[in-house]
């Protein structure tokens, strides 16, 4: 072994990484770096020393030592992703009250379940109507949201239906302060019949109502834009 390989201390003999290197190397698309390991490897068994002693030969020329770069930096992504992997299968476990390990035991059994199995339909139980609860909470949110719209909305109509009223009662007020100033009278005497007077109070009635439903028409319209 050279002392190049003797001085090698990145990649581990444990956890089969060598093999995950010679593997790398073995499929090297570079004919420079091919020809180097064939020379180097010939006749010898895949080995950590084999692979360390291979690499410490392609580190002697330029683009070999390109290459052993690429090797780290790609074995080190390799242990990356392996703890990753490894931290997603690693099982979790936790202690459960002895009452309730017998009625998971006593379940199972009847069941003709393991307790995991068991355990693990009812956490998808659990996860199941957690979704099903949060679904039902979003619908009631957006329920409300409606809802309170709809009550600014009715809340909007009143306010223009008030609105609209007071300025007719401001111009009917305007109108007989006008007849009272020309008078100069509050009660100047007329000669109408009950009939012809209800008549008329119902005309001016039902301008003031249409007036109303003009400025109602008209907001529901800019409603309906706005929303």
């Amino acid at each position: 072994m050279s002392s190049g390989a003797d001085k090698l201390r990145w990649l581990r003999k444990a956890g089969h990484e060598w093999e995950w290197a010679y593997e790398y190397m073995r499929k090297a698309t570079d004919p420079g770096i091919q020809t180097r390991l064939k020379r180097f490897t010939l006749g010898k068994e895949p080995s950590y020393e084999m692979v360390i002693g291979a690499i410490a030969y392609l580190k002697e020329s330029r683009e070999g030592l390109e290459f052993v770069t690429r090797l780290r930096n790609a074995l080190r992504q390799h242990r990356h992703r392996s703890m990753n992997a490894l931290k997603k299968r690693r099982p979790y476990s936790f202690t459960l009250p002895i009452d309730t390990k017998k009625a998971l035991s006593i379940n199972a059994e009847q069941l003709g379940m393991t307790e995991s199995a068991l355990m693990s339909d009812l956490l998808e139980g659990a996860d199941k109507s957690l979704e099903e609860h949060r679904t039902r909470e979003k619908r009631l949110r957006n329920a409300l949201i409606i809802q309170r719209k709809r009550m600014k909305q009715l809340d909007e109509r009143w306010r223009v239906r008030h609105g609209e009223a007071i300025r007719q009662i401001e111009r009917l007020t305007t109108l007989l302060s006008m007849w009272e100033l020309t008078l100069e009278q509050t009660n100047p005497g007329f000669d109408v019949d009950e009939a012809t007077l209800q008549s008329e109070s119902k005309k001016k009635i039902d301008e003031i109502q249409k007036a109303i439903n003009g400025a109602l028409k008209r907001h529901r319209l800019l409603e309906a834009r706005l929303i």
